[in-house]
């Protein structure tokens, strides 16, 4: 066997290549020395491939489909700010930094080159911070999903269903960054911002910097927002709202509190639905309208409940775990 079609693949499977990483004696390091003496355009091959099964290690490990793909996906985005002599050795290297788990590397190695698709999910009352392989950072908040695809050429595409916040980092080769939902296409440059997909809509709130969104529809202009403004749209009903709002109430959810001011208590009891699951039976529309200014921790929701029946002097009963009724006192 002469060796000299072999892959990284190939080689990783040979069973006297991996005697000789592994197990060498005289004769299979005088064979495999002599063999790069003769074939010295494939020693690169062969040199990798003995980094990746020294990183690998004897022991068996089969990582999850999620550590593979997220691992490989910071692993890609860094091959394409590294000089390509240097790529093998820092790629492993920086693998088994990420995972804790050398093994892993051998499977990137096999699967590199390819796209790679990340998602991400939250139940009801949890939020989760999810750092992207640029470095960019997401906070997804409760009861959302979040697909993230991460491209060699430096594009970051997001699909978001649920609500998100990003602080985005611009790419020095300025590859874009692209969030999609539903109703429109966000277009970033570097900055922050929240968007909300919920409610047959989506809501954009910039916190600084530069965004640009793309709606869907025939016929729509694109719109730039600036900081401090909110941005609504709906495919559906085509309905467009543009307002100036303080960004800190609507991203209130990353230190687990929900901020209202002057909200219908309607509106609160959606707000809690989507995000705690939790189901509020507000008799009466004239109770529905009243409105409520204040914050209610997501650990502590008993606190709006307090609030209500003192304020608006209504009774409050818990029907199970997650349902709830409100009337007033005098509807007894």
């Amino acid at each position: 066997m002469d060796y000299k079609d072999y892959t990284v693949k190939d080689f990783l499977h040979d069973e006297l290549f991996r005697k000789w990483v592994e197990h060498p004696d005289h004769d299979t390091k005088l064979f495999w020395e002599t063999w790069m003496c003769e074939n010295p355009d494939q020693c690169n091959t062969l040199e990798e491939a003995r980094d990746v099964l020294l990183m690998i290690g004897t022991e068996e490990y089969t990582p999850t489909t999620e550590d593979q793909a997220e691992v490989w996906s910071r692993i890609a985005y860094t091959i394409r700010e590294t000089p390509q002599k240097k790529t093998a050795f820092t790629v492993w290297r920086y693998a088994a930094v990420f995972l804790g788990v050398i093994a892993v590397a051998g499977w990137l190695f096999l699967h590199r080159g390819k796209a790679v698709v990340l998602n991400y999910a939250t139940t009801y009352g949890e939020t989760k911070k999810i750092v992207l392989p640029d470095s960019s950072v997401v906070r997804l908040n409760a009861n959302s999903t979040l697909r993230c695809s991460i491209n060699r050429n430096g594009t970051r595409e997001i699909w978001l269903n649920g609500e998100g916040f990003f602080s985005v980092v611009h790419d020095r080769n300025n590859g874009p960054f692209l969030v999609h939902t539903s109703d429109v296409d966000v277009q970033v440059i570097g900055t922050e911002f929240n968007v909300n997909t919920r409610r047959v809509m989506t809501r954009v709130i910039l916190n600084n910097g530069a965004i640009k969104l793309k709606l869907n529809g025939e016929d729509q202009q694109d719109i730039k927002i600036k900081p401090g403004e909110m941005v609504s749209y709906s495919t559906a009903t085509h309905q467009l709202s543009r307002r100036n709002v303080n960004p800190a109430d609507y991203n209130a959810w990353l230190d687990n509190m929900f901020v209202f001011n002057e909200t219908p208590i309607a509106e609160v009891a959606i707000v809690l639905q989507e995000n705690l699951g939790i189901n509020l039976n507000i008799e009466g529309q004239d109770l529905q309208k009243e409105l409520f200014t204040g914050s209610i921790p997501m650990s502590d929701v008993a606190i709006f409940f307090r609030t209500l029946s003192r304020s608006l002097h209504v009774v409050i009963e818990k029907k199970d775990n997650n349902s709830y009724s409100i009337r007033r006192k005098n509807n007894q």
